[in-house]
């Protein structure tokens, strides 16, 4: 029998945006476009040899006969409460972490997909927001503590605060449970209040990862940030006044950026009081609005060429944005050496070791972090 190859996409926008670009790869039969909560059962319970009966399941795109076939799109699972936990018996929980991770296990948590705000850097901008009940999320979080011995989660929604009444309901159903777990979540300032931050911490959640991205207000306004530098001030003290460690994230080179405006950004990162920052160069991404730019400015599908023909990734130009790759780079090193080697930051951080074992990861994540530029973009 002919084995058939199938290629899965469960998320994110690579074959939303290039399905036909990824199937005049020989080596793929079968391609999921967007959500297969609905499609996917529906190919396992078909005949795989049966070509015709593709034509009945939505959001796939198939090879027949030599000519590529796409159907009808396939629907957005609108309860997301419907969708199976992820297979974590398939993996070793204890193997995986982030480079600050505190506790074995580990694993990442979805609780929610979509996200309202218009970031141009982010493909999932104003794409609806459907989260999960709290009874959801903890019985999922359950079955990791008990089944997986799993303590700590990091949810990686694009924003867990977008739904403030969720966020408390979530955070009440998490301690009248009475598992102990520690987890972080992502957001933004201006979708954060102290109620929350309450609760957060009571539930156990320690750390809050916040998109910062520059200390200059034309870039914040121009990347469709609605905040300001003073409301990342204050969220980020609020934070850290609750308990809550708090983590930022910053880019370089987005449409504006000058060396000087680069510099405003370290100068405001080392102003706020923040445990961790990343920096990162700034990278347009397929289903971004600054992908849109950079199509406009450049005249080239980058992406599209990519797809069709993988070869070595450049690094590629940035609408908007006149400063080279190299200069790029030399800002991001400098800014983690300006924020991390400060001595008030050393010792601020020593005096949050309280064992040989963490000072020995925290100089590992200082060493790590020093070099993270080379290595992270953002998208």
């Amino acid at each position: 029998l002919e084995f058939r190859r199938v290629l899965f996409r469960s998320g994110g926008v690579h074959m939303s945006i290039y399905a036909e670009e990824t199937m005049i790869h020989d080596g793929l039969d079968v391609g999921f476009i967007g959500e297969v909560e609905i499609s996917l059962p529906m190919f396992l319970e078909c005949d795989v040899m049966d070509l015709e009966a593709f034509a009945d399941i939505p959001g796939i795109i198939f090879r027949k006969d030599g000519k590529i076939h796409r159907t009808r799109p396939a629907p957005q699972l609108q309860n997301v409460d419907n969708a199976h936990f992820p297979a974590r018996h398939l993996v070793d929980n204890s193997l995986y972490h982030s480079f600050i991770t505190k506790y074995k296990n580990f694993t990442c948590f979805i609780s929610s997909r979509g996200c309202p705000f218009k970031c141009i850097f982010c493909e999932q901008g104003e794409l609806k927001f459907r989260g999960r009940s709290a009874e959801s999320v903890v019985e999922e979080l359950g079955v990791c503590y008990e089944k997986y011995g799993i303590r700590e989660f990091d949810v990686f929604d694009s924003s867990f605060t977008i739904n403030k009444p969720r966020v408390i309901e979530v955070c009440k159903a998490i301690i009248d449970s009475g598992l102990d777990v520690h987890w972080s979540v992502r957001s933004r300032v201006d979708c954060m209040n102290e109620e929350m931050l309450y609760w957060l911490h009571k539930a156990g959640c320690f750390r809050v990862y916040y998109g910062i991205e520059s200390g200059n207000a034309c870039i914040l306004k121009t990347l469709k940030k609605d905040t300001n530098l003073e409301r990342m001030r204050n969220t980020i003290e609020l934070t850290k006044k609750i308990g809550i460690d708090t983590f930022g994230y910053f880019m370089v080179g987005s449409p504006g950026e000058t060396p000087e405006t680069v510099r405003e950004t370290i100068a405001f990162s080392k102003t706020l009081d923040l445990d961790y920052a990343q920096f990162s160069k700034v990278t347009p991404m397929p289903g971004t609005q600054l992908y849109a730019l950079y199509l406009k400015e450049f005249q080239e599908d980058y992406w599209k060429d990519y797809i069709r023909n993988p070869t070595e990734q450049i690094s590629l130009p940035r609408p908007g944005c006149t400063m080279s790759d190299q200069e790029i780079q030399r800002f991001c090193k400098q800014a983690y050496l300006e924020f991390y080697y400060r001595p008030s930051y050393i010792l601020r951080a020593l005096g949050r070791v309280k064992s040989l074992e963490e000072l020995i990861r925290s100089a590992k994540v200082a060493f790590e972090m020093r070099f993270a530029s080379d290595a992270h973009s953002s998208g």
